[in-house]
């Protein structure tokens, strides 16, 4: 095989991983082997929770919030919207991050303020190369 097949193939394992959910690779890869033999490796379906769900767009309130302002929100108490593990659980599921149910509240907390900061770095850094290319662009034109 040439290089620039290998490059080609990887590309487009790296296409194919970027298109799935982010999660652990041994779950993805035991999902693509099974999709290709015929097998279904169906996760197991979590049980209906009891208690209220989570708050209406809370994930979007969650993104316009500093790193600080987003623990001291998750640690808050306030009745209608605290937040037990179960809660926090659900919120790195739908958020896409892998957590597991050993981990405490406390890591769950630092999990998804981590996740929300990574979040706000990479748009920070995609902003400064789009301006930085803007920039260089109009500087060649003139």
């Amino acid at each position: 095989m040439k290089t620039h097949e290998i490059a080609e193939q990887l590309e487009a394992f790296a296409k194919l991983l970027r298109s799935l959910p982010d999660t652990e690779i041994e779950t993805v890869l035991s999902t693509l082997i099974g999709a290709s033999t015929g097998t279904r490796n169906e996760p197991t379906k979590n049980l209906p929770r009891s208690g209220t769900p989570l708050p209406e767009g809370v994930e979007s309130r969650l993104a316009t919030m500093t790193p600080a302002e987003i623990e001291r929100y998750l640690d808050s108490d306030v009745d209608s919207e605290s937040f037990t593990t179960a809660r926090l659980m659900e919120l790195t599921e739908r958020l896409g991050i892998s957590a597991s149910k050993r981990q405490g509240r406390s890591a769950l907390v630092n999990l998804i303020t981590r996740h929300f900061e990574a979040n706000q770095m990479d748009s920070i850094i995609r902003t400064a190369r789009k301006d930085e290319s803007q920039h260089c662009a109009t500087g060649d034109a003139a």
